[in-house]
């Protein structure tokens, strides 16, 4: 058996383990926040909503504060009287919330009044349990502070220890349905990833129903907050719709399995393969096929903890397909460098490699992907593509990305010489995204700053959070939508002017002599469904300085086409 696999598998248990554990951390935690910050308290209200009301003599109160860390909570002691059907009851239950906290200043409030009210020697009611009457509260109202912050971070913790389990699993299981020498069949990672959705949407939404009766009956009396709970269920609800699409669209396809050859791929030869779609597709359905060698290293600890990811090289390929009675086959075959590094896991560091396919057929779009292992060696694979489809998709993608490229750079001769413009407004889906990313965050910030205004607190914290973030990325989004730069070349200079919504910001010059100084680079990387796209910028350049020519082109090919048509116009090839 090769090393490297049997390296990855003996490695695998410890990682996966401590992996496992610290995702479950994370579940039970946002669960027990949910649990005992707000749902708790939500359940006693409305197990009270029956209880009476009477008058109750407070004989004793007293704030309690407790400091830890350099922050401050509080809570209540208080010991009061009352009577109830002739019989004199003493109590020394406030408040349906236990412990101590500083999410608002309810507690401080509390105090207050209740001290005002020993003090004056006035009665106070108090909520009286008629089949237990020695049960009371004085004070059962519901805290929006505490509920923003149970319902939001805890949900929160809960997600992300949840998704974090399930992915780990996913990607366990998916290592684990085939290692060199079995069968060579892999299970797609989306064969239960809509179901994940479904659930966790579902659970997004029932989970803080006992309080949606609640704040309808807030709303009269004014307590507007109480209504930042129904966004869970709006959230529950997209997730929900977001996992049924992907449910639907599952079915259409069927599992599509992988059929691996060899197995496992080698780095240094070939990774080829077969994915098996239940039914027939046409000649005119196009699946791209791309194959990723992934880095990943977690750092620090606690809360430094956080794990980086590096595409280490990527390359895609127009899948071919053999179109059967009843179910259809693409294959696809790919040459590697032998200097990548196989599967592994070792200690915090760990290399994968996965296949994805996308593509459309009858309206409906295909999205997958397969963990797979690779280890270092020289075989090819039996999917050998014919010449002919190699050579036009070869041809298809050049021309394809010269076509996307004059779209995004326009390139064109006036009097005053060749002018390259990068327009405002390009790629707006990605901007569009992140500008709708960071309204959330800026929306919530605002609503908890509101929040914070009356009941202070962990609030300011939670707003200040939020805020920063989300109007910081709003801000920068702007600038990148409403941002141009014009170029003009001149014989051997260069001039470029920097403007934003037609307001001029700067002005940079240099002289362009030869094709080496013409340089393409990589400006950012987003992934989706597993596929990197990389934003590429064009740069003149001599020994002192660097001007820009074209910004922002959607994908290498691309940029790479733009800068040969580019020298070609300025005769530099």
């Amino acid at each position: 058996m090769n090393e490297a696999a049997s390296d990855t598998r003996k490695g695998s248990k410890g990682p996966g383990c401590l992996l496992n554990g610290f995702a479950a951390v994370f579940l039970l935690a946002g669960l027990a926040a949910m649990y005992f910050i707000a749902l708790k308290p939500l359940f006693h209200y409305w197990q009270t909503d029956s209880w009476e009301r009477v008058p109750a003599q407070v004989l004793d109160s007293r704030l309690n504060r407790s400091t830890s860390d350099g922050s401050t909570t509080y809570s209540v002691s208080a010991r009061y009287r009352y009577q109830y059907q002739g019989r004199t009851y003493t109590s020394e239950s406030v408040s349906l919330y236990g412990g101590s906290d500083n999410f608002d200043d309810f507690w401080q409030r509390l105090a207050r009044r209740l001290e005002r009210a020993r003090l004056a020697q006035q009665p106070v009611l108090a909520w009286v349990n008629p089949d237990k009457p020695e049960k009371a509260y004085l004070e059962r109202g519901l805290r929006s502070g505490s509920l923003v912050f149970g319902f939001a971070f805890g949900g929160v913790f809960a997600l992300v220890g949840g998704g974090l389990l399930f992915f780990f699993n996913r990607r366990a299981r998916a290592s684990g349905n085939s290692e060199g020498g079995g069968e060579p069949v892999y299970n797609s990672n989306q064969k239960s990833g809509h179901g994940f959705l479904i659930v966790f949407g579902l659970i997004f939404a029932l989970v803080p129903a006992p309080g949606y009766w609640p704040a309808v009956k807030g709303v009269p009396q004014g307590d507007y907050a109480m209504l930042f709970i129904f966004l869970f269920p709006l959230i529950g609800l997209l997730v929900m719709a977001g996992g049924w699409a992907g449910r639907r669209r599952y079915k259409f396809f069927g599992p599509t399995p992988l059929t691996l050859d060899p197995n496992p791929g080698y780095a240094g030869g070939q990774v080829g393969g077969e994915v098996l779609i239940s039914r027939t597709v046409p000649h005119s359905a196009k699946f791209t096929v791309s194959l990723s060698c992934v880095h990943q290293e977690t750092r620090g600890s606690g809360d430094d903890r956080r794990t980086d990811t590096t595409v280490l090289w990527q390359s895609e390929q127009g899948g071919y397909v053999e179109s059967g009675m009843r179910d259809s086959r693409v294959q696809f075959c790919f040459d590697v460098p032998g200097d990548l590094p196989p599967t592994y896991q070792r200690g915090r560091q760990s290399v994968y490699w996965q296949v994805s396919m996308e593509g459309e057929m009858d309206g409906r779009e295909l999205h997958r992907d397969w963990s797979i292992p690779v280890v270092q060696g020289d075989a090819g694979s039996r999917f050998t593509l014919p010449e002919s489809h190699v050579e036009e998709d070869r041809r298809e993608r050049e021309e394809a990305a010269l076509a996307s490229a004059r779209e995004q750079i326009v390139i064109k001769r006036t009097g005053l010489g060749l002018t390259v413009t990068s327009r405002a407004g390009r790629n707006l889906g990605l901007k569009l995204g992140l500008l709708l990313f960071g309204g959330i965050f800026a929306a919530v910030g605002t609503f908890l700053l509101m929040l914070a205004l009356d009941e202070g607190g962990m609030l300011y914290l939670m707003a200040g959070v939020f805020g920063l973030v989300g109007y910081g990325l709003v801000l920068i989004t702007l600038y990148m939508l409403g941002r141009s730069l014009q170029v003009v070349i001149r014989g051997d200079e260069v001039r470029s002017r920097r403007r934003w919504l037609g307001i001029p910001l700067r002005q940079r010059r240099m002289r362009l002599r030869n094709a080496d100084q013409l340089v393409l680079d990589s400006a950012l990387r987003s992934t989706t469904n597993g596929r990197v796209q990389e934003y590429m910028n064009l740069y003149a350049q001599d020994e002192s300085r660097r001007v820009r020519v074209a910004e922002g082109i959607a994908g290498q090919q691309a940029g790479e086409q733009l800068r040969e048509e580019l020298l070609r116009e300025l005769h530099l090839v």
